[in-house]
């Protein structure tokens, strides 16, 4: 059965996420819905010390030089936001490794605090930079949530995965990661699982550092990787395979629920608070940085992978985006869809809604083949996933990033961390 759903999974994702250029004439009118729905503005840092394997995001090699130049851009297109008349209440700066230039970071959170009436700032970071003095900082500037990318607890894993000798062992990271409690209101750990080489002891060995430190936010992602990625994998650690993912997905599900309520299919939380995936808890949101991508005026917009030109479009009061997807009626709705369940229910008031703009039958088929597959129940509240929901809704997640990731692929140099802009 999941074989077969992956396969159409796979095969949705990867026809629904199309892209075209955006010539300058259709700007205005992206212009027009950013200023007309954003709710939260999402910044890209895209440096690194170096370059994970396993990692398929937006990055390049730190360069000082060339770092500062895309901080410079980064704060005008923040103004030029705030100018298209944007009123963002949530921020999110992720990379990269966003505190890799921790001065330039704090910059730009006081810049963005400065033009928008912001409630909520999240930044992610990794292990080496968990200290006090940069933490304190952080949380004096507004930030309320960290999420640390820790991907293992197994010093075997983080070494196979070239992150031992970068940010230490296991043991030195528990000892970093107790050092931060209290500072701010949440601090996320994320985890990967599915990994080459991953056993299910090393899955058990995670969960049973977790219900020790106990933060206040788990974060388990399914291994997702674009094609040149997935290829690097395949030579450093082995085949990637999909047959272990839903036993450890469900080892993860049933000791996680003991101490922590799930915010989404993947995150456990101990109280209410920001989640990774800021997709689902807000409906629309701007992408600022290269490499960015965007939900508004009625699509997903992305920002330009190369460094130069995004410094030169910004420079010249230009947004951007160089690629947007417009979605039909019908494609938004399902991402409607898929964001709402992701987060683990559809409430009787999210359906009304739907259905007010959508039609009176609107996700009836979709739903009766869900209940039919054991994946949602229905009460007088809404919908919610059942365990086996859950997991679809895992693969669902894990096939919409896999294409996002394998259209950064295309998009961004292969010399990316030689191209700087200067």
């Amino acid at each position: 059965m999941e074989t077969i759903l992956n396969f159409v999974l796979r095969s949705i994702m990867r026809s629904a996420l199309r892209f075209e250029d955006v010539p300058d004439a259709i700007s205005a009118d992206l212009e027009s819905g950013i200023a007309r729905d954003a709710e939260l503005l999402y910044v890209h840092i895209p440096f690194c010390e170096s370059l994970c394997p396993y990692c398929s995001f937006h990055r390049y090699v730190y360069d000082a030089a060339g770092a500062s130049a895309y901080f410079d851009a980064l704060t005008h297109e923040l103004e030029l936001y705030k100018q298209l008349g944007c009123s963002f209440t949530a921020l999110y700066v992720g990379g990269g490794t966003p505190t890799i230039c921790p001065d330039r970071l704090l910059d730009i959170i006081h810049c963005a605090r400065s033009l928008y009436p912001l409630r909520e700032i999240s930044v992610e970071t990794n292990p080496n930079h968990l200290q006090e003095a940069l933490l304190v900082r952080l949380r004096d500037a507004g930030v309320r949530r960290l999420s640390v990318g820790v991907q293992s607890f197994n010093d075997d894993m983080l070494r196979a995965l070239g992150r031992y000798e970068k940010y230490g062992s296991s043991a030195a990271i528990q000892k970093q990661l107790r050092a931060t409690h209290g500072i701010f209101e949440t601090c996320n750990i994320d985890l990967l699982f599915n990994l080459p080489l991953q056993t299910k002891a090393h899955v058990l060995h995670d969960l049973s550092v977790i219900e020790e430190l106990l933060p206040d936010q788990v974060t388990f992602y399914p291994l997702m990787t674009s094609p040149s990625v997935a290829a690097t994998l395949n030579r450093l650690l082995g085949q990637i395979s999909y047959r272990t993912e839903k036993d450890f997905y469900f080892t993860i599900l049933e000791r996680m629920r003991r101490q922590y309520t799930g915010s989404t299919a993947w995150c456990f939380s101990r109280h209410a608070t920001m989640i990774d995936e800021y997709i689902v808890t807000h409906g629309r949101y701007v992408g600022a940085g290269s490499g960015a991508f965007g939900y508004h005026g009625n699509g997903i917009a992305i920002n330009t992978f190369l460094l130069d030109q995004y410094c030169q479009r910004v420079r010249s009061h230009r947004l951007p985006i160089t690629r947007f997807k417009r979605f039909s009626r019908w494609e938004t709705l399902a991402y409607i869809f898929l964001m709402k369940l992701f987060g683990l229910s559809l409430t009787a008031a999210e359906l009304s809604q739907i259905r007010a703009r959508y039609g009176r039958l609107a996700l009836v088929p979709e739903l009766f083949i869900l209940r039919l597959m054991g994946a949602v129940c229905g009460t007088k509240e809404g919908f919610t996933l059942t365990d086996r929901g859950k997991y679809y809704w895992v693969m669902a997640m894990r096939e919409f990033f896999i294409a996002v990731d394998t259209l950064r692929d295309v998009c961004r140099p292969r010399h990316a961390e030689k191209t700087l802009p200067h």
